[in-house]
């Protein structure tokens, strides 16, 4: 959906590739002023993974489709990385000077990623202490580590290289969600992505993920579940989903239906689980919840979690800090959500301190 012309040199294009779905956003950067361009997304595309393709070249006529089709002009892509085939930990390490940093880092990694490092890309960043940490002067020095294999950069490189794309980063969804969900928020959060075919737990402290889980359960199961229970087709109880939002009464708004509670409830045990065990490990609470993904906005599951947990929990909004047309405000309510991975991937070179 085009919203603007941006210019080559000020415009920055965000891609989420997923298991079987595209999703991009265009930025342009205007003066102190980052605006909404474009965005477009297909999703439930079934006959290809393309997480898993090796076939670089379909990959990238796939994305100069979707491109050519959405009239988005930015060249400048930031992709992401699926987050099973990265590897992250946080990591101690004591009586270490900046000297020694890199390879107190690398024998450290040696220990915890099961593949040989001359076929991983590290990257780390040194977490700042807390407040209290320096209040009890707390030695020592926490790194954050990620390891990518390199296969799997080659082959990046290789898909916008075909696409005459210009690539000027990769990164995991968690750390684009963090960019565009929470910005400069140091609140202790838990974000919860319920994707198409999987879903994603993610304990943010100070901007840093410092616990990760992921379910089969998702969006999908939602839709299969009432398919079987009402002997409808898929995309008939796909629709089914979206139309019980509206249907709902306004006595009933904070209320789920049961068959909805019963194929979400390892996703709701999974969230009681990791603020339970954060909390209890840490001593600190979780102060909220952001939901995110395209079942997200899955029939008042906020405010049922709300209710439930006694906590504040609410659907993200990946656009809060863009500027865009009015009128658009209540669509992008509705697209915001699943557009979120593409957006924070999209801000990387913009909002560079995050």
């Amino acid at each position: 959906m085009a919203l603007f012309s941006p210019s080559n040199d000020n415009a920055f294009l965000g891609v989420d590739i997923g298991d079987s779905s595209l999703k991009m956003v265009e930025l342009k950067k205007k003066g102190k002023r980052v605006y909404l361009s474009n965005y477009a997304f297909s999703e439930n595309v079934k006959k290809v993974n393309f997480t898993k393709l090796n076939d670089t070249g379909y990959l990238a006529k796939a994305i100069n489709k979707l491109r050519e089709e959405s009239n988005i002009k930015a060249k400048k892509v930031t992709a992401s990385l699926p987050t099973f085939a990265v590897f992250s930990s946080i990591i101690n390490l004591s009586g270490v000077d900046q000297a020694g940093l890199k390879k107190a880092v690398e024998d450290e990694a040696k220990k915890l990623i099961p593949l040989p490092l001359e076929e991983m890309i590290l990257d780390w960043k040194i977490i700042p202490k807390t407040e209290k940490e320096k209040e009890e002067k707390k030695t020592g020095t926490k790194v954050f580590l990620t390891g990518s294999p390199k296969k799997l950069v080659k082959k990046y490189l290789e898909i916008f290289k075909k696409a005459k794309l210009e690539l000027v980063g990769l990164e995991t969804e968690t750390f684009s969600l963090v960019r565009s969900l929470l910005g400069n928020d140091s609140a202790n959060t838990l974000i919860v992505e319920i994707g198409a075919n999987s879903t994603d737990l993610t304990v943010v402290k100070n901007s840093i993920p410092v616990l990760n889980r992921s379910l089969e359960v998702c969006g999908t199961s939602v839709t299969k579940a009432l398919s079987e229970k009402l002997e409808i087709s898929f995309l008939e109880a796909e629709q089914f989903k979206m139309d019980l939002q509206v249907t709902l009464s306004d006595k009933n708004q904070e209320e789920l239906p049961q068959l909805i509670i019963e194929t979400m409830s390892p996703i709701i045990q999974e969230i009681e689980y990791m603020k339970d065990f954060f909390e209890s490990k840490r001593n600190e609470k979780i102060e909220k919840i952001i939901l995110s993904g395209s079942g997200s906005l899955l029939l008042n599951f906020d405010q049922y979690l709300s209710n439930r947990l006694d906590i504040q929990v609410v659907v993200g909004d990946p656009f809060s800090r863009l500027y865009y047309p009015k009128e658009i405000k209540e669509l992008l309510k509705q697209v915001g959500p699943k557009l979120a991975v593409a957006t924070g991937l999209a801000m990387r070179n913009i909002f560079k301190k995050q």
